[in-house]
Order: C-alpha cells, then structure tokens, then sequence
C-alpha cells in the first residue's frame, strides 16, 4: 500500500501543478478589448477616387495607389509626394448621429504619403474615436505606416504589397465600477493589389486589405483585423472618357457595396467626375451615395477636390455632404 502510495505522489503533484496553472489563468487571463467592429475601418482616401464613386481598384493612377491597389504604383511617372484632407461635413444632424460609425469621427488629415513607380510609403489614420460603448467611456487612437512595393510582373499584369505597421493606444473607463486602464498597441498587416491589362482600354483590379492584420495589447487580447477586399473594372474608350466599377466587401461589417463612376476630360488638364456607392445592388434608395469632384493638373501640382452626399440611418434620416480635398506635387 505504502509503495502504492509513493508511485502516486508524482502524479498527484503533477495534477497539483496543472489545475493550479489553469486556475492561474482564469485568474489572470486577458479580456478582449472592448471595441466597436467598424473602429480600424478609418476612411476612404483621395478626393479623385472618392469623386468617381470610390471605384478606383483598377484605376489606381495617382500618389493613392497604396490605398487602393498597391498594383498601380507602376502607372505613376515620377515621384509624388500627397496629402487628403476631409475638410467638412455639412448637415443638421448632431455630432452624435453623425459619428456613430465613423472611427475618425472628423479627423481632417486622412491620408499623407510620397511614391513613385516601385514604392511608396504613407501615413493613414485609422482611428480617432471617442464614445460610450458597452456601458465603457472608450477613446482609441490608431495610425498606420505603410510601406508598398510594386513589380511588373508580365506585359500585362502588375503586382503590389504594403507592409503595414499600426502604432495604437486605448483608454477605457468602466462607468459601472470605476476604474479606467490605458494600453499600448502594436499591429502588422500586409495588403496585396494586382492590376491586370485585358485590352488596350480595359483593366481589371483586385485588391485585399489586412490578409493577415493584427494588434497586440498590453492589456488585452490580441485583436484580429478583418480583410477588407476590393475588385473592379475600368474602361477608357476614350481619351476624354473614363469609366469605373467596383465590388466591395467589408468583413468587419459584414456588407458588400457596389460602386459606380465615371471621369470626363473637359478642357486641357480640367476633369470632372461623377460617382455612386450602394448597397444591395442599387435597389435602395436610402443605401445609396452619390459623389461629385473635379480636378485640375498644373506642371507639377494636381490638385482635386470631392464632395459625398449620403444619408444617416437616425431617426430623422439626415443628410449628410462630405467634402474631401487632395493636393499632390510631383519632385
């Protein structure tokens, strides 16, 4: 018996040690962070993409490429260095109806960078959100750097990443039991573009945002941004004439948009451009965006501008009109 006794010991001990290790991290286990889905979504970039309804994946022809497929960089003749600026919004709405998705909640600078035909490297906001979610006064601020590369990879087909890293900070207040907390963040993402010549004036596009994305807390659990892709078609019949559509899919919302626009040459250097966004393929009114810009091309200065006119799901069906305004210089 005796003898029986002592074999056990060990086994017993070692039971010990893993019930005491898991209870430890029962004790001890972080929580996941408390944020809404839509908070690194941040906000569509570049007052001539915005201007032809946001279906620019197989356009991609500017300093922007990196936002929206990093393919297009190839398409760029000389060096650029750019900035967006989300100067207003007009409506009656409150603050409150207004921001209610939004993860910039009015930031003004939404988009800064410098590229030419191999690379790029930017600086987008992501998230400058401040509100009460899940009974916690929660702030969040997140930038991202990226960093994109572009290759031709046959006659016809272009190839681009962005390297992403994601500088973020959290502070939460519990308004239940009082205590507050502030941690650090540290994410990667990588995002990848492809731009595809089917004909001397087609071109087919696909981009992927975040596949794989992540931010580690110091407080939290690791958090898993969710891809963000873009297909699309572009057609020039003409040199005065530009045609646009996009497929859109956003996992952390879990909606599709289709995307419309269209780019017409007016005089030398001087566009004007026309756009719509929806929801469930055009067929309701309310979930539809309608987009207008212009542009104007000096020797070394493009300058453009986009107004977005939507409506807000509140109760009193507000409209809303965004404006958006790029400058670029080429060096």
């Amino acid at each position: 018996v005796l003898s029986g006794l002592i074999g056990a010991c060990p086994r017993m001990i070692l039971s010990g040690v893993i019930c005491l290790f898991y209870l430890c991290n029962l004790c001890f286990a972080k929580q996941d962070a408390p944020l809404p889905v839509f908070i690194f979504n941040g906000k569509p970039v570049d007052a001539k993409a915005i201007g032809m309804g946001e279906a620019f994946s197989a356009v991609s022809d500017n300093a922007s490429a990196s936002y929206w497929n990093p393919a297009g960089l190839k398409q760029l003749e000389g060096k650029y260095f750019t900035t967006c600026i989300n100067t207003s919004q007009k409506t009656d709405a409150t603050d409150d109806d207004l921001f209610v998705g939004d993860a910039l909640q009015g930031k003004k600078l939404i988009f800064m960078g410098f590229a030419d035909s191999k690379s790029a490297f930017s600086f987008r906001p992501i998230s400058n959100y401040s509100s009460v979610y899940e009974n916690k006064r929660i702030e969040v601020r997140a930038n991202k750097y990226t960093f994109s590369s572009a290759s031709q990879y046959t006659d016809k087909m272009q190839l681009g990443i962005n390297v992403n890293y994601i500088s973020a900070q959290l502070g939460v207040t519990d308004l239940v039991n009082p205590a507050a907390n502030i941690s650090d963040g540290n994410g990667i993402a990588v995002d990848f573009g492809l731009l595809y010549t089917a004909a001397e004036f087609v071109k087919l596009g696909f981009s992927v945002e975040n596949s794989p994305g992540y931010i580690w807390w110091t407080d939290y659990r690791r958090n898993i941004i969710k891809s963000h892709i873009r297909t699309g078609l572009s057609i020039k019949p003409a040199n005065w004439l530009l045609f646009s559509a996009d497929y859109e899919n956003i996992a952390s919302l879990k909606k599709e948009f289709y995307h419309g626009g269209l780019q017409q040459t007016i005089a030398e250097h001087i566009f004007l451009r026309q756009g719509i966004i929806s929801e469930k393929f055009f067929n309701n009114a309310d979930m539809k965006s309608l987009t207008l810009g212009g542009g104007y091309e000096l020797k070394k200065w493009i300058i453009d501008f986009a107004a977005k006119s939507y409506q807000l799901n509140n109760p009193d069906k507000d409209k809303v009109i965004d404006y958006t305004f790029s400058l670029s210089m080429s060096f």
